[in-house]
């Protein structure tokens, strides 16, 4: 796709979507979501819309019939609703914005939930972006997400996945600054102001902080031991838990990582946020997936505001990665998935 067309065509689409739904209120067709049941759910079933900009608040109620299930949600300004069972589990996710916003549910199927929801301008470009990443084409998905991450102003897309369609903190922090009113006043972008700010000190070039945990034994083992350990070069401290399913699949690759380069100088130090309850799952899940590196856990549960070292990195999602170069104490790399690490190692311990 020609780059001015692109950058024209999503210019166009998102100011269209930055309109308040307040001012469509006595239009047809004012903030309808229209949902179909194509497999899982009984008629019956309790459905609710929960805003993630209002920390997951219940906006509204519906209940299955016929196979069906309609929101007429009144709303001030487009956010982002997470769709539940009620008191169950998770649908979809998508942009609540003016229009008619179409939704289909596969509740058997786990992977149902990323397809997010098509009718509207803000999420029929999510899922232009997420059929350009299932089809191998990287470089127009890529445009069309910084597209949406600098559009001035920005909208609820952009705040929606501005942890993962921005590249550094600074850009996010720059997206944050360009929100339109509507959003830029409410109290959850004020803490993700803050968190990015904290997080700028522990991107590539800034300094680790040090940490000390336990390990499976309850030794205290320091972040500081291991990368002033003179056998190491790199170390490679991994944020993860038992009961993250990212964390876990992300194992085997990490697995493969650790023996193409350690004898070469690299060290994994990976640190839990498993709560002392699941102490026994945390070192079966080592045990069985061959995890031979340093393993220490805070046993905080990684909740938010209850993992010091969660609030310390700002981190908000496990699995999250930090590569160290023993020699400065320097990090290098930030959230890397394993290929992209394998990759960088590659470079650094041939």
């Amino acid at each position: 796709m020609n780059g001015r067309v692109l950058t024209a065509l999503i210019s166009v689409l998102m100011m269209l979507s930055f309109s308040g739904c307040h001012s469509h209120q006595n239009q047809s067709g004012y903030c309808t979501v229209k949902g179909t049941v194509l497999k899982g759910l009984k008629n019956g079933t309790k459905l609710e819309l929960a805003d993630a900009f209002d920390y997951f608040k219940v906006i509204e109620t519906s209940t299955v019939k016929d196979g069906a299930f309609e929101f007429h949600p009144d709303i001030a300004s487009p956010t982002h609703v997470y769709l539940y069972v009620h008191n169950g589990m998770q649908l979809k996710d998508f942009i609540l914005e003016p229009g008619t916003i179409l939704v289909e549910v596969d509740a058997t199927d786990e992977e149902d939930y990323a397809t997010g929801a098509t009718g509207t301008t803000s999420n029929d470009t999510e899922r232009k972006i997420r059929d350009y990443m299932l089809s191998g084409d990287h470089d127009t998905e890529k445009a069309l997400k910084a597209e949406v991450m600098n559009a001035n102003p920005t909208g609820a897309l952009a705040l929606a996945n501005i942890e993962y369609w921005c590249d550094s903190s600074a850009q996010a922090l720059d997206a944050l600054d360009r929100l339109i009113p509507e959003l830029a006043s409410l109290p959850y972008v004020d803490e993700l102001r803050d968190e990015f700010t904290r997080r700028m000190k522990t991107e590539a070039g800034g300094m680790y902080i040090d940490m000390e945990y336990p390990d499976v034994n309850g030794n205290p083992i320091s972040l500081s031991s291991v990368v002033n350990n003179p056998a190491n070069r790199y170390v490679l401290v991994d944020f993860w838990a038992s009961w993250c399913g990212g964390c876990r699949e992300a194992l085997p690759r990490l697995v493969e990582i650790y023996a193409k380069y350690h004898d070469k100088g690299l060290e994994i130090f990976g640190l839990s946020t498993d709560s002392k309850n699941r102490f026994k799952f945390w070192k079966s899940c080592l045990e069985e997936n061959s995890m031979t590196w340093i393993n220490v856990c805070d046993f905080s549960g990684g909740g938010k505001g209850e993992s010091k070292v969660r609030d310390e990195y700002a981190l908000r999602a496990y699995p999250s990665t930090l590569l160290i170069d023993c020699q400065t104490g320097i990090i290098i790399a930030r959230d890397k998935e394993p290929d992209e690490l394998d990759v960088i190692l590659a470079e650094l311990l041939p």
